[in-house]
């Protein structure tokens, strides 16, 4: 007989949690299943892992799939352990995502210039279906290495679930998310960026948490960018968007977002959103909604 238990959210948030302990990759990603794809000499493409990982794709996980996509395109490179700070990242979205197995962002086309500076651009597919387009621009620091996120290599190891008891609060306000969203209908991240939310007096509030972050200990660009779009127009589709960071975001304390409309057509929204940490401009982003 077949255990059910292990194809549950909580025996993959618990699989994906020990993958991050034991290798430091951002804790969002691992349970949205990011994986190698494919790669070649002149292409990189990341995507995500079958059942039992979460088949819902949300704007969380497509903006960190292109982000590393993007980031492992011009690690094979420079190498894979090199950090790689993202200083801009732009999603043009002409389609929304299918099933989690079938969504690839492929990159192929990277730049690295001599004054410390690395752009990648690439396409976001679903089988033969085109998305979207990706690009990002990239800090590319002289000295200093990290460990290897799994995802930059076909072979990734396998490591023991973390045991339920051993959860920190905000693991297990994670888990609460995840079970939340086959109701709400959102991916997992979503949810987790939802319930993370608080809208009040023309701002949002997001109350970051452990999980939210990347291995420098920030709040992951991927989470800040949906969080914008989501505050630009909630009930809207985004279209286009860039963010541009301007800081590290600590998950210590509340980001305040503060949208602007800048003009409006029948069905287009044009919006300015900016991240605000201790009254510090952290990002800022210019969206595109469609309605």
């Amino acid at each position: 007989m077949v255990d059910s238990r292990r194809n549950s959210p909580a025996d993959w948030l618990l699989r994906a949690l020990a993958l991050s302990r034991a290798t430091g990759a951002p804790v969002l990603a691992c349970v949205a299943g990011l994986r190698h794809a494919a790669s070649s000499p002149r292409s990189f493409t990341l995507g995500f892992a079958s059942p039992p990982a979460p088949q819902r794709l949300g704007l969380v996980e497509i903006a960190m799939l292109a982000d590393f996509a993007l980031g492992g395109a011009l690690r094979r490179r420079l190498g894979r352990t090199r950090p790689l700070p993202t200083l801009s990242l732009t999603l043009d979205l002409t389609g929304s995502p299918g099933a989690a197995g079938a969504t690839l962002a492929e990159v192929g086309d990277i730049a690295v210039a001599d004054d410390g500076i690395g752009t990648a651009a690439g396409v976001i597919r679903s089988e033969n279906l085109v998305l979207g387009h990706c690009s990002a621009a990239f800090a590319v620091p002289s000295r200093g290495s990290q460990a290897e996120l799994p995802w930059d290599s076909p072979d990734s190891a396998t490591h023991p679930s973390v045991d339920l008891g051993e959860l920190t609060p905000a693991e297990r306000s994670l888990l609460t998310s995840a079970r939340s969203a086959a109701d709400t209908g959102r991916s997992w991240a979503d949810q987790v960026i939802s319930d993370a939310t608080v809208d009040e007096r023309g701002t949002t509030v997001l109350v970051p948490s452990e999980v939210m972050t990347n291995r420098a200990g920030a709040v992951q660009g991927g989470v800040l960018f949906a969080a914008a779009a989501r505050c630009g127009a909630p009930t809207a589709r985004l279209v286009s968007g860039t963010m541009r960071f301007l800081a590290g975001v600590s998950a210590a304390k509340p980001i305040v977002l503060e949208p602007t409309v800048e003009h409006t057509t029948r069905r287009t929204r044009f919006t300015h959103v900016r991240l605000r940490q201790d009254g510090s401009v952290c990002a800022v982003a210019g969206l595109v909604h469609r309605r």
